[in-house]
């Protein structure tokens, strides 16, 4: 076979591989389910908390009473927390919620209008023989406290309110008067839905005035309010690549760089799109940290002598949010991008984001910033490649966690990569960069998703050192630096390629699934792969060639849709190629890449991620009738001595401590996902590696199989039945398929099997001017 351009392929599930979720209910009581005397103390001790939460409290008789309910430790899954919740839903399924959102994500908010709901409630707390489960989930119950944090010196404050959902303007209405009163000035910022978000301007002692006044039942929390930083320092000396100039006719893809604004040098000014978007005037600028980024977006292969990107270069938009004296608080720069995005989006569909404030992610509660960054690339449908952030080098190798904003579930999250090594720096080439800031996200997902090439950095006995990457200074000249900001701009050029190749409506999902998917680590010391995915996501992206095609012995199919609430996909003839069988087994590398957009809601705390699909991929020994006259039974056809193979316990430990091939180095992924509602997934794995015990399940007769079931919280659950809706998300599917031994010519032998099966397949369709472009440029 010649080694021409081969497109990856698209397929799509049979009519007969949509199957319905059945359910598996027990009438018998789950064993943790407490009784007796236990039960007893348990339900007197919650009764007794509820009815003197606010002995001591003056309560304002124009606001609800708020409750903090904290389950067990144990008891958070959504089976547990549905019977918690049905307790406290006293005016029943179709009256308001009195479950109003949470805290982290075993801290329910549960709110009562008056005493005669705080009686109802304690009520059904006390009738521990009907509310045995729920009672058994609950650890404790008190007051809600809002968390408040006051800084001496410090003049503007952030403050979230509780979200009473439709009793949100009285609630409103209540704090704007007690401000007003106190003279303190204040606007009402757009943040995201959910979000009820003020700046104030205060001191400490009027931000302790508000926590102690009348008001303070409406907050959720008072902050300072976060203020975003840039860096930028270095001077280097190397050959400028010529000026480009755009081919008349021609389409080139655009990235918006959201950063301190563009100085319109010439290697630069060709590139710039229209005027810039800006609320700042040029004077109030200070142009070389958006300078740089741009060029490393649009010249960054060839400032690095490199095929890291491949593609086009791309244009520019100059979207100065950033002015020259630093005053940017988080809501003016959240206002400034969503103006900016708003009027553009039609042209402009992938931002870069290398600005950050110096606050970490937490565990358990995605941040406002990245909250407002998942609901602006919703409603425009764009998609953000935000930095993760820097942190000090430190000489004991200790890593911050990723900044706020970060933290956005829709946006691509980038870290940085070595590409050199000085005799003093501190990664080795393909490592994570000292001074990249670390995951995972809040309730583990992963991030950062990608990493790639931002500079390296570490110790001589004189002071520090680095080996910096390379773009523009402000004066036209050379320039050198390190950072998160200027390995992001190289996905941004990536996935903007990604765009004008793949043509028709904007995709940000597919774009995300195909960069994560190609992703390797280009190290060359074996790391453990939850460290190394803590650090650098699922590694450096392959260029846009390696993205989109594939060679001789690899096939790689994509699966895109929207899985609806009870379906799920069962793909009974997944085309496996007899081709792989050795001494009656199958062998092969397999990498798999899931990603799906998780529904949203701001005010679940850790919950924030309501839906999750999971991926499961192996062999079966035969198929099997089902009766779909028996309770529960809804499929007619199922599988006989499933083993799903992207379990890492089928795997031998020895084996995957050596080192032997590529794929152990820089792809195998075995990890165990901490977070299920995680909207990225990865495995990569090899058929060699699979201990005695469970290669019987990869033998020559084996049937193979990929199976998708999709899940959704409580929360929306509810939220959907209220509102008569069916709950729903996207999902995208990656699958490559290798022969290590390259004799198996998989891409042709895949496709042969789909049509036998009866699948719709294509290769992926690209854009004409990209096609010949990747066709001359291998």
């Amino acid at each position: 076979m010649s080694e021409d351009f081969l497109p990856i392929r698209v397929f799509r599930q049979r009519e007969v591989d949509n199957e319905r979720v059945e359910g598996r209910g027990s009438t018998e009581k789950p064993k943790w389910v407490l009784t007796g005397e236990e039960l007893a103390k348990r339900s007197q001790s919650l009764a007794a908390s509820l009815m003197s939460c606010y002995a001591d409290v003056q309560h304002n008789d124009d606001l609800p009473y708020v409750y903090e309910v904290t389950l067990d430790k144990r008891d958070t899954s959504k089976s547990k927390r549905k019977s918690v919740v049905d307790m406290f839903e006293i005016e029943g399924a179709d009256g308001p919620s009195h479950v109003i959102g949470m805290r982290g994500s075993k801290r329910l908010l549960v709110h009562a209008k008056d005493d005669a709901q705080i009686r109802t409630l304690a009520s059904r707390i006390v009738d521990y023989d009907r509310y045995d489960m729920p009672l058994s989930c609950i650890e404790s119950i008190e007051r809600f406290r809002p968390e408040v944090e006051r800084l001496e010196g410090e003049s503007l404050y952030k403050t979230r309110l509780v979200d009473f959902k439709a009793d949100n303007s009285v609630i409103e209405q209540v704090f704007e008067e007690h401000l007003n009163a106190h003279d303190i000035a204040f606007e009402k910022i757009s943040y995201a839905k959910d979000l009820n978000v003020y700046r104030l301007h205060a001191n400490a002692d009027q931000v302790q005035a508000i926590a102690d006044g009348a008001a303070r039942e409406t907050l959720f929390y008072i902050r300072p309010m976060p203020r975003c930083s840039v860096t930028l320092d270095g001077n280097v000396e190397f050959a400028l690549p010529g000026v480009m100039k755009p081919s008349p006719g021609e389409q080139y893809p655009i990235v918006g760089i959201l950063d301190s604004g563009i100085e319109t040098m010439a290697h630069l000014a060709p590139w710039i799109n229209g005027k810039r978007m800006s609320p700042y005037t040029d004077s109030d600028l200070d142009k070389r940290h958006g300078t740089f980024v741009a060029g490393v977006a649009s010249y960054g292969d060839r400032l690095e002598q490199r095929n890291w990107v491949g593609g086009l270069p791309v244009r520019l938009l100059d979207a100065a949010v950033f002015p020259r004296d630093a005053n940017v608080d988080e809501a003016t720069l959240v206002d400034s991008i969503r103006a900016i995005v708003d009027s553009t989006h039609n042209e402009v569909r992938v931002w870069n984001l290398s600005i950050s404030f110096n606050t970490e992610a937490r565990d358990d509660e995605f941040s406002d910033f990245g909250i407002a960054l998942d609901d602006i690339q919703d409603e425009y449908n764009v998609l953000i490649c935000k930095s993760a952030g820097n942190c000090a080098v430190e000489e004991d190798g200790a890593k911050g966690r990723l900044l706020v904003g970060a933290d956005s579930v829709r946006a691509i999250t980038v870290g940085s990569v070595a590409h050199k090594k000085g005799i003093h720096d501190m990664a080795d080439i393909g490592s994570a960069s000292p001074f990249s800031r670390k995951g995972p996200g809040p309730e583990y997902i992963i991030k950062p998703e990608i990493s790639h090439y931002g500079g390296n950095a570490g110790w001589t006995p004189l002071g520090s050192t680095r080996s910096e990457v390379h773009s523009f200074s402000t004066d036209g000249g050379p320039a050198g630096a390190i950072g998160t900001s200027f390995s992001t701009p190289r996905v941004a050029a990536l996935a903007a390629n990604l765009q004008l190749a793949l043509g028709g409506e904007f995709d940000p999902l597919l774009i995300k699934a195909l960069i994560a998917h190609s992703a390797n680590f280009p190290g060359d010391k074996l790391v453990p792969a939850d460290e190394k995915v803590q650090e650098m996501g699922f590694g450096v992206p392959g260029n846009l060639r390696q993205i989109l095609s594939d060679d001789p012995y690899t096939a790689t199919l994509v699966l895109r849709g929207v899985m609806k609430k009870g379906e799920q996909i069962d793909i009974l003839d997944f085309p496996m190629s007899q081709s792989l069988v050795r001494d009656g087994y199958y062998t092969g590398q397999i990498v798999l890449t899931t990603a799906f957009a998780p529904l949203l809601v701001a005010g679940q705390g850790g919950e924030y991620c309501q839906s999750d699909i999971d991926v499961t991929f192996g062999s079966y020994d035969s198929k099997k009738s089902r009766d779909i006259g028996k309770p529960g039974i809804l499929n007619p056809i199922g599988r006989n001595d499933s083993t799903n193979l992207l379990l890492p316990s089928r795997y031998s430990a020895k084996m995957l401590k050596k080192v032997e091939t590529d794929f152990a180095l820089r792809e195998r992924m075995l990890i165990r996902y901490k977070g299920k509602y995680a909207p990225m997934k990865k495995y990569a794995i090899d058929l060699e590696d699979l201990t005695l015990k469970y290669k019987s399940a990869v033998a020559a007769d084996r049937l193979w199989y990929l199976f998708l079931k999709g899940t959704f919280r409580d929360y929306v659950e509810r939220e959907a039945l209220k509102a008569d809706e069916v709950l729903e998300q996207e999902y995208c599917v990656i699958i490559s398929i290798h022969d290590p031994r390259r004799k198996a010519e998989l891409y042709n032998e895949i496709p042969q099997l789909l049509t036998q099966h009866n699948f719709w397949h294509e290769g992926i369709r690209l854009s004409n001017q990209v096609r010949s472009m990747i066709r001359r440029h291998p």
